[in-house]
């Protein structure tokens, strides 16, 4: 499938393209989709360790050209996802999931990412904070060269693009800025669903919500006997910018022996930090140290000392 990334500016540089933002764009935009797909299939964008087959096969962009004129034009081609990976769409699953349309290519993700940027999506799905910073580093490509970036191709068309430009970037920073802090995680429910193919499960708590999650060691395939029995999930929980759980990174997961009915809720965000200004007071005559010098040891035996420490003990 070919997916065109165009550059529009005010400056008409025809055949004389700005080398330095093009080389950019052909740096940054297939690590950009490799992130779109993996966020899609695992609900994290990136990841430790080797990448799996099914991403690498699926994230294979190849540059078709690059063309000047009135605007720069760059295309890409690259694979529908059934065409790829149909092993992946026709495996059957422990429990049935959600995938994006085998039909879909990493351009098509990348554009619903842009859309919900755009929109303003604090509770989005396909963001998470390593993607949010992947969108803001567009800034070096829309950087007064050039305005605003367009992606066509797929389900995104020429009338209706996914647009890059300086409000785009501005978004997707402050929703990095705002997402909460990760923070330690431990959750009873039931195991309902896994999907060995990208490492990943569900769980569900005991007001009937569920929680997504992905197992960052171990092998999913020996959770297959946990499936509809409660377990105990320890891990991270990721969250939104909106401040809602978005998944958890799980270190493991085991049968629950015994736990508190209390775990089987969605993790909270962390509390805000402390503000150490918040604890610094102005001294004066009467206030801080001042207050206490030349007042004690004052004509108070050790035994009166002793007895008034007590009491505040």
């Amino acid at each position: 499938m070919i997916h065109t990334v165009t550059l529009k500016g005010a400056t008409r540089y025809g055949s004389r393209i700005p080398p330095v933002p093009v080389g950019r764009i052909l740096r940054h935009v297939p690590r950009i989709v490799a992130q779109a797909i993996r966020m899609a299939f695992q609900g994290r964008s990136t990841a430790r360790g080797q990448r799996p087959q099914w991403l690498t096969d699926m994230s294979n962009v190849r540059l078709v050209d690059v063309s000047g004129g009135d605007d720069t034009v760059v295309r890409f081609d690259a694979p529908r996802f059934g065409d790829v990976t149909g092993d992946l769409y026709d495996q059957l699953e422990l429990w049935p999931t959600l995938k994006p349309d085998p039909t879909d290519t990493g351009f098509d993700l990348l554009g619903d990412i842009l859309d919900d940027i755009a929109r303003e999506d604090k509770d989005s799905v396909h963001l998470d904070p390593a993607l949010l910073k992947a969108v803001g580093q567009f800034q070096q490509v829309i950087d007064g060269e050039y305005e605003q970036m367009l992606v066509t191709g797929g389900r995104h068309t020429a009338e209706r693009p996914a647009v890059v430009n300086q409000q785009t970037i501005l978004t997707a920073n402050t929703f990095r800025a705002i997402t909460p802090a990760p923070r330690r995680a431990r959750i009873v429910g039931t195991l309902d669903m896994i999907r060995a193919s990208s490492e990943s499960f569900g769980v569900r708590l005991a007001d009937g919500s569920e929680i997504r999650g992905v197992l960052s060691d171990g092998d999913i395939v020996d959770l297959g006997a946990l499936l509809n029995k409660e377990v105990l999930v320890l891990g991270e929980a990721i969250f939104r910018a909106s401040g809602n759980l978005l998944r958890v990174d799980a270190e493991e997961v085991a049968p629950a022996e015994n736990e508190a009915a209390m775990w089987s809720r969605s993790p909270s965000p962390p509390s805000e930090t402390l503000d150490l200004a918040d604890l610094r007071r102005s001294q004066g005559p009467r206030s801080g140290v001042a207050a206490i010098i030349g007042r004690w040891p004052g004509d108070e035996t050790d035994e009166e000392v002793k007895a008034a420490l007590e009491e505040l003990s």
